[in-house]
């Protein structure tokens, strides 16, 4: 009954599903134990001072869930007596909730105490302890706001050197010791030792001693000075004898201005250069200013001519070469008066800052490049102390968005005391996020000691790092019991730096049963990409088999990338991964399946029904035709009968048209009549 053949092409578009990728940077560095309790912060009370009570506390944290018994005790040394519990018993209420442990002290006498404390926990077992030093009898107390000498002064002549001590503490003090050193040369008029009972606050006094010149030349004078709260400290100035004033004409002043030093700098020194001669000075130069780790680097420097009593002012660039530095330098003159050339050496006395003063020498990172995703990244600040002796000094690194203290918040470093010229080391350990873009950020890092706040910039690189984003995969020929089929994938490389020595693993184990590869069977395939740029995007084939009674459907496994960047060698430094998103299929793929059916079954199915619906339809057609001419046949039929009978009315009809004299066709009614009827 068919007279249509028909083939129906079905086109299935299968969907690529393009889903957010994860990519994880593991930089195995080193190990560093990270334990349960730690130190967020120690604080002794600023200025303490002799037969008063101070107090030392410690903010203790702990990182545990489930933990109890802890306990925080100090261990004083001899001479420092606690008027407090030693042991503090701290209950935490959550993980990571900081409780404080407090003591308080007195001690007879000044000096710097050491101190630990000890936090011990039973569960988790942990015991950690951190070292304080207390210093009795802070060096700002009384502190040196000046020292007086004169000049004009030859061989013979008495005269007065004073120094000027001020009680910056908050309370009062007692027992001001100040003493003289007078070298050779120099001739001292009066007792060593100059005393005050006491000092209030805030209040200055003036301790002086009678000299005698003996000799000409340049002296150094040293003063020494202490009391009950501050301790010892001291400070030293230079003065200058002439030879004879006819014979040199001329009698040289130099002093420097105050000033910080920085090590391993070129530091700017402004140096006063005074006639206090009777004679003009002609052609005079300074001709170095080096010794003790000073070298000048603009050195000779042209004065020219300086008259009586006439002063000119210069600036010296030193170059600073030790990290520890004397608190002189020597400065070689030469010039002409009165008819004669002169050579001379000066030790001219440095003046600082009367307070600290502190700078960073270096950073250093470790490991010296660091990179999204790095743990436990070491920061290394030197800080250089330039200005006067600093106690109590802390430490705080702040961190940018994308960095994070390594351990619990850790931000914060104690030093205690920084003596002047003294380089001390604050280390921090950072965690990068690995989301963070490559660059620089700048840190900020506050020095603190007492109510003195230095801020300072501290520069820390994140270097660039490869990064891979899937791009497509061909999944066409997965299906349960295929064997030996490839699964490609298009990863990109979206970093801003290349790959190197690239290698690709598909580690399916799991959801890709049956995957074999020579080289690394415990994993899956692995294959070896290469160098891939930035921008580039590659493919990587994974020879795969799945298991027959594996289920169809979406699924997803994941692609490890293990590279190099830098010429870091033929070892992987770096590993990412990327989730690759699949689906199995039914069957083969030249069958394609749908809800489970191969396409062909439902290619047959739907040509059965359409050809089945095609033939009902071609039926009723030729069944209305046949029905169309059988009542043609009928209609054909009665037509000749009709016209058979009209033909015998004819006859008769005309027979007795004739007799009654009409004229129109009987055969015509009929043929009207009968089509009525038919209608009918």
């Amino acid at each position: 009954m068919w007279k249509y053949w028909f083939v129906v092409l079905l086109v299935s578009t299968s969907c690529i599903f393009n889903l957010p990728y994860d990519a994880f940077a593991q930089t195995k560095m080193y190990t560093i134990p990270t334990p349960n309790i730690f130190f967020t912060n120690v604080h002794v009370d600023a200025n303490p001072v002799p037969d008063k009570p101070f107090t030392v506390y410690a903010d203790v944290q702990s990182q545990s869930v489930n933990w109890s018994d802890l306990i925080v005790y100090m261990t004083p040394p001899a001479g420092i007596s606690v008027v407090s519990p030693i042991v503090s018993s701290l209950t935490f209420t959550s993980q990571g909730n900081t409780m404080r442990a407090s003591w308080t002290m007195l001690t007879s006498d000044t000096g710097s105490y050491h101190l630990i404390i000890t936090a011990h926990s039973n569960f988790p077992l942990d015991t950690e302890t951190f070292d304080v030093t207390v210093n009795v009898g802070s060096p700002h107390s009384i502190v040196l706001d000046g020292i007086s000498l004169p000049g004009n002064i030859f061989p013979n002549d008495d005269f007065v050197a004073s120094i000027k001590l001020k009680n910056s503490a908050t309370v009062a003090d007692t027992n001001i010791l100040a003493q003289i050193s007078v070298p050779a040369g120099l001739q001292l008029l009066d007792d060593v030792t100059q005393s005050v009972s006491s000092l209030d606050p805030g209040k200055e006094v003036v301790l002086k001693w009678r000299l005698k010149a003996e000799n000409a030349g340049s002296y150094t004078i040293a003063f020494s000075y202490s009391s009950t709260n501050a301790g010892s400290n001291s400070a030293s100035s230079a003065v200058n004898v002439g030879i004879k004033p006819i014979a040199t004409g001329a009698l040289l002043s130099l002093v420097t201005h105050s000033t910080t030093l920085r090590p391993n700098s070129i530091n700017p020194i402004v140096v006063d250069v005074q006639n206090n001669g009777i004679q003009d000075i002609h052609n005079l130069q300074l001709v170095s200013a080096s010794g003790g780790g000073y070298v000048s680097t603009n050195t000779p420097l042209w004065m020219g001519d300086l008259g009586k009593n006439e002063k000119k002012t210069l600036t010296l660039q030193i170059d600073t070469s030790n990290e520890t530095l004397p608190l002189q330098i020597p400065i070689v003159v030469k010039y002409d008066s009165d008819g004669n050339s002169y050579a001379e050496t000066y030790q001219t006395g440095l003046q600082l800052e009367n307070h600290p003063d502190f700078k960073i020498n270096t950073v250093m990172v470790s490991p010296p490049l660091s990179y999204a995703g790095d743990t436990a990244d070491k920061i290394d600040v030197q800080i250089f102390n330039a200005g006067m002796e600093a106690n109590d000094v802390y430490a705080t690194l702040n961190l940018p968005a994308g960095l994070s203290p390594a351990w619990g918040g850790a931000t914060s470093v104690y030093f205690g005391k920084i003596n002047t010229f003294q380089t001390a080391t604050a280390s921090f350990y950072v965690n990068v996020n690995s989301e963070i873009a490559s660059g620089n950020y700048p840190l900020s890092l506050l020095v603190k000691t007492g109510d003195q706040q230095t801020p300072m910039d501290v520069n820390f690189i994140v270097a660039p790092k490869a990064q891979f984003q899937l791009i497509s995969e061909d999944d066409s020929q997965l299906y349960p019991g295929a064997a030996d089929v490839p699964f490609k994938i298009v990863i990109k490389n979206i970093g801003t730096i290349a790959a190197q020595t690239l290698t690709t693993k598909l580690l399916a184990g799991n959801s890709v049963p049956g995957v074999k590869s020579d080289s690394i069977t415990s994993v899956g395939n692995m294959e070896d990409i290469g160098t891939v740029l930035p921008g580039q995007t590659f493919v990587t084939t994974f020879m795969v088999n799945l298991d027959p009674a594996f289920m169809a459907g979406d699924k997803s496994t994941t692609v490890e990338l293990d590279w190099s960047q830098n010429s870091t060698g033929m070892s992987n430094a770096f590993v990412g991964t990327v989730i690759v998103p699949y689906h199995v299929a039914y069957g083969p793929n030249y069958l394609m399946y749908y809800n489970a059916i191969p396409w062909t079954y439902v290619v047959i199915l739907i040509a059965l029904a359409v050809g089945l619906a095609l033939f009902v339809r071609m039926r009723k057609k030729k069944m209305k035709m046949i029905e169309l001419e059988s009542l043609q046949l009928d209609r054909n039929y009665q037509s000749n009968l009709l016209k058979s009978e009209i033909g015998k009315e004819d006859v008769s009809a005309e027979k007795r048209n004739e007799k009654t004299g009409r004229s129109k066709p009987v055969a015509q009614d009929f043929y009207i009549n009968a089509e009525k009827e038919r209608e009918r």
